[in-house]
């Protein structure tokens, strides 16, 4: 295979539209600039123009270990933007890689599906999305993360490790409000409901955690997010339950038996 030839294989059809990009691997064998700087490079201009890295990032495998590595293939608008950074003798090699492009010189293939995303690198910024999420503790961080790691990737990580559930980080046994209600002769819905005249909880019409409930300020401290499924890698819903504490403090609000006549 011939210089170019081997150069163009790195040259990759468009995202959506159907525009041509440019790979970080192309854009290091251009300027002569190791790889690995080329991607410190490309992740840093990404962020500073507030694009998410995930929408670019590829990986290719090396020959010589067979082990993945991350690389980035950029439109013509972000690879120029990139190079600005760079001394002018490097830049003219960019631009005149792109002219050839544009002007057919250069063999466009077409791969046959996109990508995904390292499973671990996406596991990682979803986490930290995941942080920002309010009423959420670490445990329900952690498997939000992993879910949306499986939507992204196919992998769910903390399967891959074997943690099929994780272990709450109190020892008490949380109760869902019908198992408070046969504690106290309520109903589930009746306990629910005087959850929230009290303060305990809001009812919500959507959540980040799939829970029709979110507990208030004054909830947090007796209640819980759980995971209530795992099915196939993908949690459909989590569901708020209650410290044991709750018992005896709606317990007065149970509705009395009458008197027996």
């Amino acid at each position: 295979m011939s210089h170019d030839s081997t150069r163009a294989v790195t040259i990759s059809s468009a995202l959506s539209s159907g525009a041509p990009t440019m790979s970080s691997r192309e854009i290091a064998e251009l300027t002569g600039k190791r790889h690995d700087n080329v991607v410190r490079d490309i992740e840093k201009m990404l962020k500073d123009v507030g694009e998410g890295l995930l929408n670019f990032e590829d990986t290719y495998r090396n020959e010589q270990n067979g082990q993945e590595y991350r690389c980035y293939n950029l439109t013509q608008d972000l690879t120029y933007n990139l190079i600005l950074g760079y001394d002018a003798a490097r830049r003219l090699k960019v631009v005149r890689r792109w002219m050839e492009l544009e002007k057919g010189m250069v063999k466009i293939t077409t791969p046959s599906r996109k990508r995904k995303p390292a499973f671990d690198v996406a596991y990682r910024r979803l986490l930290s999305v995941a942080s920002t999420l309010p009423n959420v503790d670490e445990n329900q961080r952690c498997l939000m993360a992993a879910r949306g790691t499986h939507e992204l990737t196919g992998i769910n990580p903390l399967e891959l490790l074997g943690a099929t559930s994780i272990v709450a980080p109190k020892a008490e046994n949380y109760l869902t409000p019908t198992q408070i209600g046969e504690e106290i002769g309520m109903s589930a819905r009746a306990v629910n409901v005087t959850l929230i005249q009290q303060g305990y909880q809001v009812k919500v019409t959507s959540s980040a955690v799939g829970s029709d409930y979110e507990p208030t300020e004054k909830g947090k401290d007796v209640s819980r997010f759980f995971d209530t499924t795992r099915r196939h890698g993908k949690g459909s819903q989590q569901q708020l339950k209650w410290s044991p504490r709750m018992v005896a403090i709606l317990r007065p609000f149970a509705r009395k038996p009458e008197p027996a006549s």
